[in-house]
């Protein structure tokens, strides 16, 4: 039964679980000021708790982003490191990808739309569905300035900390949500996605794991 650990430092959430077979862990930190403090004794903890050691995971998964650039910094040299040490595979996968799968479990929809907060009126936006228990991802995770930004006739859900930073966004939608992909961050999530990418082979070597901050796409 599968073995593996994930981390996520996007936010100011320290989202960190370990599934060992069927059972799932969970030592995430709700508002860390320093991700990088103690970061592998958090690590060592948890996996004390889950009584598996490194050497027994499958694989590693971390989110590469879009987020917060120091913090996205702390979990891929953490993950970079224990793979080259003990040579084990990593599952890389977008930050934006596994709060929109969560977003659609608790809010019962098929389509979101994610637009969170970057910064100087940017947002990141993924384009997420559900058919049945499959997941899809409807267009590449970009950036974009507000301006640039008019959602109309969707029946998807809108949600993200942008509905909140920047109120006047042009969204003409039935169903939006103005909560912060932050609180979606879910450890249990973010393991069963990764699993379905290690189980199609879709893993990486340490020395090709880069975050995606996405802002070499925006124009100065």
């Amino acid at each position: 039964m599968t073995k593996c650990i994930a981390i996520d430092t996007s936010t100011k959430r320290f989202c960190l679980g370990v599934k060992n077979s069927s059972d799932y862990f969970d030592l995430s930190i709700e508002k860390s000021t320093d991700h990088a403090k103690e970061i592998f004794k958090r690590i060592n903890d948890l996996l004390k708790l889950a009584d598996i050691s490194l050497k027994e995971l499958d694989f590693l998964a971390v989110g590469i982003g879009p987020g917060r650039f120091s913090g996205l910094r702390v979990s891929i040299s953490a993950i970079k490191s224990i793979s080259y040490v003990l040579d084990i595979p990593i599952v890389a996968i977008s930050s934006l990808e596994f709060i929109g799968r969560e977003m659609m479990y608790q809010n019962n929809k098929e389509k979101v739309i994610l637009i969170e907060d970057a910064g100087r009126e940017n947002i990141y936006i993924g384009s997420y569905a559900l058919k049945g228990q499959e997941f899809i991802n409807l267009s590449e995770d970009r950036v974009a300035h507000i301006n640039e930004i008019d959602f109309s006739e969707t029946e998807a859900l809108i949600a993200g900390s942008g509905l909140i930073r920047y109120p006047n966004i042009k969204i003409d939608s039935k169903s939006m949500l103005k909560k912060s992909g932050e609180e979606y961050l879910n450890s249990k999530t973010m393991i069963d996605h990764a699993l379905e990418q290690f189980e199609k082979g879709n893993t990486i070597e340490c020395m090709n794991l880069k975050p995606n901050y996405l802002f070499d796409e925006v124009a100065n």
